[in-house]
């Protein structure tokens, strides 16, 4: 069986990862990012991802960098990740 590592990976650089959103709190909406070491922090304003064929819009594209530490004194690092959602939830993936 191959490493994990290799089948997420793109490029020298890049991996893709495909996960369900973790809720801050139970009956809220806010999306958990914090971790053992760090913080994703949304940057930036989300994009609209466009079916190159037709058009028309398919999902949106946030843009998030990782800071070490704890929030709101935490350390900027290099790392980004771009998380990717589905415009309509329901649509079966393509």
């Amino acid at each position: 069986m191959r490493a994990f590592s290799e089948v997420a990976k793109l490029n020298a650089t890049e991996w893709y990862f495909f996960s369900f959103r973790d809720r801050k709190y139970a009956t809220g909406f806010r999306t958990n990012r914090a971790t053992k070491s760090g913080y994703w922090k949304a940057t930036g304003k989300d994009r609209t991802v466009f079916d190159p064929m037709s058009g028309e819009v398919v999902g949106m594209r946030k843009t998030l960098v990782f800071y070490r530490n704890r929030a709101p004194n935490g350390i900027k690092t290099g790392w980004i990740m771009h998380e990717f959602r589905l415009e309509t939830p329901h649509m079966p993936p393509k």
